[in-house]
């Protein structure tokens, strides 16, 4: 097992075995993420679902004027 899936191994066991509802479990993934696209100067992630749906994060600038 390589570094990387020991590390998804080791997270997916956090998450499936952690009592935290689900919702909060998706709230704590969007954090890593946009800390990571912080870290790697990344402006949007898309995650793909083995049902075909994307999770797209992104950060932008809001555009709203006063």
């Amino acid at each position: 097992m390589d570094d990387r899936e020991l590390l998804l191994q080791q997270l997916d066991n956090a998450l499936v075995n952690s009592p935290v509802v689900s919702e909060e479990k998706l709230a704590l993934m969007m954090m890593l993420c946009f800390q990571l696209m912080s870290s790697t100067e990344t402006h949007m992630i898309n995650m793909r679902a083995s049902d075909g749906r994307t999770l797209s994060l992104k950060l932008e600038i809001s555009s709203v004027k006063h």
